[in-house]
């Protein structure tokens, strides 16, 4: 049997610290927690991940074909994929601080699932091979392209997930939307399998590091994609002293992930959801900025996320700073 170990691990110069418990490895770890490691495979072969430890004890998990040199592994370097902690841990390492430190990437994914979330949403379940993650930050989209029967389906989607799993990617389509890529879903013209070309990330719609302490975000339809992958995200963090979500439906099945919603609000004392429903996206971007006015009588050290249709936003945005929200306050993706 294997003992299982809880260790911690804190990495310089940043100083974040995260546990390593179990098998995971060091990387796996410090992805479930919100750490942004340079990586791109997890399974020793890209060499990416390598980190020079500074104190502790390592324990092998797997060979990898990377061979780090002589002077690397005199210095101290191991790979975080290929390793855990066997002690607690001091790594140096960089992260990425936004998505200037995020290289462009292209990868042949297959299709995993297509799943009816709701009447008018697909999920699209990507699959990437498994010696090549899309490594990305929470909020960023990528694009998506096909060339089969169907013609060029090139579409640029949200990531949907979470940055701590680049092999399992997410993405969200709404019917009435549209777009090449979507369309075929719809029409059942992309199936179980399917090779799908993954190129990006793109976009700076990420978790505002201005250091504010409580965060807001706000989803209208499937604008709930980015919104979800920087919620999981900030969740794994644990660095926020709140989290509030307001959802706004314009459709009849708008609000299709609405039981994970409420699993964050039932399990995390911190977590505030609130779903509405208005055809118009007008009248309901008021009421949302209205409800949160009213519910946060000082917003001054909250950073706001939106997303949805570009309508919904220039009203929302417009409400908040006439509620006296700074600009700067608020970070917006529209679809």
């Amino acid at each position: 049997m294997i003992e299982a170990v809880t260790a911690r691990v804190t990495v310089r110069p940043s100083g974040r610290q995260f546990p390593v418990e179990g098998n995971d490895s060091i990387l796996q770890a410090g992805l479930k927690a919100g750490v942004q490691f340079g990586y791109g495979c997890e399974t020793g072969t890209c060499g990416l991940c390598k980190a020079r430890v500074v104190a502790g004890e390592l324990r092998i998990l797997a060979k990898g074909d990377y061979r780090l040199s002589e002077r690397e592994i005199q210095q101290g370097y191991a790979l975080l994929c290929t390793h855990t902690a066997a002690s607690d841990l001091i790594v140096e390492t960089l992260e990425a601080a936004g998505p200037q430190d995020i290289p462009y990437q292209e990868i042949v994914a297959r299709v995993r699932l297509i799943k009816q979330l709701a009447p008018a949403t697909l999920l699209l379940h990507l699959q990437t091979p498994r010696t090549h993650r899309l490594r990305f930050l929470a909020g960023q989209s990528a694009t998506l392209g096909s060339e089969g029967c169907c013609g060029d389906l090139t579409e640029s989607v949200p990531i949907a997930s979470c940055p701590c799993d680049g092999r399992n990617l997410h993405f969200h389509f709404a019917r009435e939307l549209g777009g090449p890529l979507g369309s075929a879903l719809f029409e059942g013209k992309v199936r179980t399998g399917d090779a799908v070309d993954v190129r990006g990330p793109a976009g700076r719609f990420v978790l505002d590091d201005s250091g504010r302490r409580r965060l807001v975000f706000i989803a209208c339809d499937t604008g709930f994609g980015p919104i979800k992958s920087l919620v999981e995200h900030a969740i794994a963090m644990d660095a926020f002293e709140s989290l509030a979500l307001y959802w706004l439906a314009t459709r009849s099945d708008g609000h299709y992930l609405a039981n994970q919603c409420r699993a964050w609000a039932s399990s995390l004392d911190h977590f505030v959801y609130r779903a509405s429903a208005d055809p118009s996206q007008a009248s309901g971007a008021k009421a949302i900025a209205t409800g949160l006015l009213a519910d946060c009588a000082d917003l001054s050290d909250c950073a706001i996320h939106a997303a949805g249709p570009e309508r919904f936003l220039q009203t929302l945005v417009a409400a908040l700073t006439g509620g006296g929200v700074a600009p700067a306050q608020t970070v917006s993706q529209a679809l």
